[in-house]
């Protein structure tokens, strides 16, 4: 068996990231780093369910707006902290996502079914946000309570403990998708055969709902990162359908099923449509959806495992070319 390269690969990373912050960035790119790193947590908790498990979800936004919410409200109303309200939003989302997770998992809906279900919800959601106009601002949205500098309140006047926050929720994300060993290998035969799983003794119901209930969980929390740090949110941009497509199309470009694959996805697409959306976005609106597109066409046609396949596929090819070789050769002699 070959060593797990996983926690080397992710501590050079983490560490040359952790440098990073040092570095006289612009605020700028500091912007992009920060929103890169938010769509890689937001990919790995998305990985764990839709990735590993199979079970595609196009609704994932409906979480990360509960957290957003719940942390928000219960902070502007009653003046709890973030750090109690995002626990609180993660819990919620958990709730919401037993709501749809357990009666699919227990009845067998999977496939295109299941992807139309986690839609329904995430627009259930942003109904909900805007017709409770007086508590969440329906579509005019809610801006977070300003407060002077407080680790306390999680708010900060500067970008760089954004960037050290997001970067720790990261790390912790996939850390612990690599310590969830048996249970990714679980997931795996799941997405597989769910049939041939159980018959192997693998109890596919509750590893099914301990993935979407994980995945929700780490989701909300990004939910509450993404309204302290934006500091305004509203049903369109946090519950909408495009948030939800950004997560799913990081991870299956860069490598759906797989630890690094998410973040890989991310530090691909993010800075480049931003880039895009910066200097060409008055021109030219829309262009990083077309980008998108085309990636994604790329993938399917090229790449349909991601990017992380590519040195798999090298490997496949010299093992394949050296083969040919030997076979040469021995014909000759």
């Amino acid at each position: 068996m070959k060593p797990d390269k996983t926690p080397l690969i992710l501590g050079i990373l983490a560490v040359a990231l952790a440098l990073v912050y040092f570095l006289p960035l612009q605020i700028y790119v500091r912007h992009i780093l920060i929103l890169t790193l938010l769509y890689a947590f937001l990919g790995t908790g998305w990985n764990l369910m839709c990735g590993y498990a199979g079970r595609l979800s196009l609704g994932h936004s409906a979480f990360v707006a509960v957290g957003a919410y719940t942390s928000l409200l219960l902070f502007a109303n009653f003046g709890i902290t973030p750090w109690i309200g995002m626990l609180a939003g993660g819990v919620f989302a958990v709730i919401v996502m037993l709501l749809i997770a357990y009666p699919s998992f227990r009845f067998g809906v999977k496939g295109p079914y299941f992807t139309l279900g986690s839609i329904a919800l995430a627009e259930i959601v942003h109904n909900l946000l805007i017709y409770f106009r007086e508590y969440t601002g329906g579509s005019l949205g809610m801006s977070l309570p300003y407060q002077p500098t407080s680790l306390a309140l999680f708010q900060f006047d500067g970008k760089e403990p954004y960037y050290i926050i997001i970067l720790v929720f990261w790390l912790a994300a996939v850390f612990l998708t690599w310590k969830m060993e048996r249970t990714r290998y679980y997931l795996e035969a799941i997405r597989e055969d769910d049939d041939a799983a159980a018959a192997l003794g693998i109890s596919v119901n509750k590893n099914l709902i301990i993935a979407a209930c994980i995945s929700a969980f780490l989701v909300a929390i990004g939910g509450t990162f993404y309204v302290q740090y934006y500091r305004y949110i509203d049903p369109y941009s946090i519950a909408g359908f495009t948030l939800s497509l950004n997560i799913a199309l990081v991870v299956v470009i860069g490598g759906s099923g797989t630890i690094l694959g998410p973040t890989i996805g991310s530090f691909l697409i993010i800075p480049i449509t931003e880039i895009l959306r910066m200097s060409l976005g008055a021109s030219m609106p829309g262009l990083h959806l077309f980008l998108y597109g085309i990636l994604l066409i790329l993938c399917i046609i090229f790449l349909p495992k991601g990017i992380t396949s590519i040195p798999g596929i090298m490997r496949a090819k010299k093992a394949k070319k050296d083969s040919q070789l030997n076979q040469g050769a021995e014909g000759v002699l």
